[in-house]
């Protein structure tokens, strides 16, 4: 499949970008491969749950929406680990590498804490938000159960780093499509109870993630023990004590990204509670539409972990302008990927639809909602690929600003507005809502380029000037924690909601 990609765009491009091409695809077709896998098993469950009962859809719909930015705004740690490794793969420090995932795992434990304990009382707070009594139950029901698969997420997200920063991803994106068939299988066996399994509904999704997540796990360990291509790293050579210098360094680039994802996924979950008081059908179809816009968009989303990985590599090999060169190349390639995303959307969208729900009434509105879904998969494919570029020089602080104001201060108040009150004199629902996320889309969008074109020339600028890398000042510097920032935007986006909504 790659060679037939290779000889067909060789006929349009120059030796050069023919080059830059053959290695975003060797990079990113396996990471696309993979992320297809991880968004398949949210579609598997969606469609398995739709028909059994669109309650349980949404109730599962809504637990997605309070784990899922839960999980990447504190696995959000762990991913810095990745341009990290990038960087030390391209400066042919192998060794380093090893002691720099052990040191990671030290991150990954107290993380795991949080996160089960933040699930565990998670199903409280869905009482105070206007969901209905039914809905609420099956979200319970699924995130009691789906919260012992949070460890295993976490413990494999070292392992992911390690393996794609050296430009290895296809042992995660096997294990991945491990994970999604035996999601399928579960979700088939537990949620319906067939072939003598108990029926359980919201849970019995739940209880297929613990399995294929913990199975997944131990099989990428068990690979990166075994396999040759490891051993250079030494990553299993010992056993080492903290080192505060390298975790300052982790949670330096990471605790920003944490916050990213968690300010991204907020405005889409936020969306999905604030359009839960309209009712199941809007909910259902929200969540479908969500989730088929979601799965097109790993297509660009890859382009820009792929991204990530090569600027990284350059950086390490001191090839600053190569560096800037594929940032720029990313953003073109994410780009015409997206343009025949919007071309699907826009032209299969109710065949899509129907696929995971045949209720008219949730077709009617998610149908509706890919037009929008259509139109920001441009916007998506510049943010994330610009934010791939970025994260591989390690700037992290200024996409959080960013999206801080692209999606809070715009996105989620503008869309509000719109859904569920008489600001504009018209209540438009669900479209209203996708209307603000487009707006902060596009805003993000457009700062998020302009700043990786300042930061790459910079690079070049300050190396000019006979600075290595590890010496240039690229991203700005908070005056106060990003830690006590990540604190305040957590409380300050339960408040809001609580607010909205009660």
């Amino acid at each position: 499949m790659q060679q037939v990609i290779y000889n067909f765009f060789r006929i349009f491009l120059s030796q050069k970008s023919y080059s830059e091409l053959r290695e975003f695809v060797s990079l990113g077709f396996p990471m696309l491969l993979s992320q297809v896998a991880l968004q398949l098993i949210g579609f598997n469950a969606v469609i398995q749950s739709g028909n059994y009962s669109k309650e349980v859809l949404a109730g599962i719909l809504m637990a997605n929406a309070i784990w899922f930015p839960i999980f990447l705004s504190l696995g959000g740690l762990i991913f810095f680990v990745t341009p990290m490794v990038a960087q030390l793969y391209g400066a042919n420090k192998l060794n380093q590498i090893g002691p720099l995932i052990r040191q990671a795992y030290w991150l990954v434990i107290p993380i795991i804490v949080i996160g089960m304990a933040i699930l565990f009382v998670a199903p409280l707070a869905l009482g105070y938000i206007g969901i209905s009594d039914e809905i609420r139950f099956h979200a319970q029901q699924y995130l009691s159960t789906f919260m012992f698969a949070i460890p295993a997420i976490l413990l494999a997200q070292p392992l992911r780093s390690l393996t794609e920063g050296i430009k290895r991803p296809l042992p995660v994106t096997l294990t991945n499509f491990l994970m999604l068939l035996m999601a399928i299988i579960g979700n088939y066996l537990f949620i319906f109870g067939n072939y003598g399994f108990p029926e359980m509904g919201a849970k019995g999704s739940g209880l297929s993630a613990i399995i294929g997540t913990w199975t997944a796990l131990f099989v990428l360990l068990i690979y990166i023990k075994f396999s040759k291509s490891y051993e250079p790293t030494e990553f299993f050579k010992k056993i080492d004590l903290p080192s505060l210098s390298t975790i300052k360094e982790i949670l330096n680039g990471g605790l920003p990204m944490g916050i990213s994802n968690f300010i991204e996924l907020s405005m889409f979950s936020g969306a999905t509670l604030i359009l839960g008081r309209l009712g199941a059908d809007v909910v259902s179809a929200h969540g479908i539409a969500l989730n088929i816009g979601g799965l097109l968009f790993m297509v660009p989303l890859s382009v820009g972990m792929a991204s990530s990985v090569i600027v990284g590599n350059k950086i390490g090999e001191g090839n600053l302008i190569g560096a800037r060169y594929s940032s720029f190349y990313s953003l073109k390639f994410g780009c015409f990927l997206a343009f025949f995303n919007m071309m699907i959307l826009l032209t299969a969208s109710e065949f899509l639809v129907s696929i995971i729900n045949q209720d008219p009434k949730v077709i009617e509105i998610a149908v509706l909602l890919l037009v929008f879904a259509a139109f920001f998969q441009v916007a998506d494919a510049l943010v994330i690929g610009a934010q791939g570029s970025l994260r591989g020089y390690k700037v992290t602080i200024s996409p959080m600003l960013i999206m801080l104001i692209s999606f809070w201060v715009l996105a989620m108040p503008f869309g509000y507005s719109l859904a569920v009150t008489d600001f504009w004199n018209i209540q438009l629902g669900a479209p209203g809502m996708w209307t603000g996320m487009c707006v902060g889309l596009f805003v993000c969008a457009s700062l998020m380029v302009w700043r990786m074109n300042f930061i790459t020339a910079k690079a070049i600028e300050l190396q000019k000037e006979g600075l290595t890398f590890n010496q240039m000042s690229l991203d700005p510097k908070l005056k106060i924690s990003s830690l006590f920032i990540g604190m305040l935007l957590i409380v300050t986006f339960a408040g809001l909601i609580r607010y909205l909504l009660v």
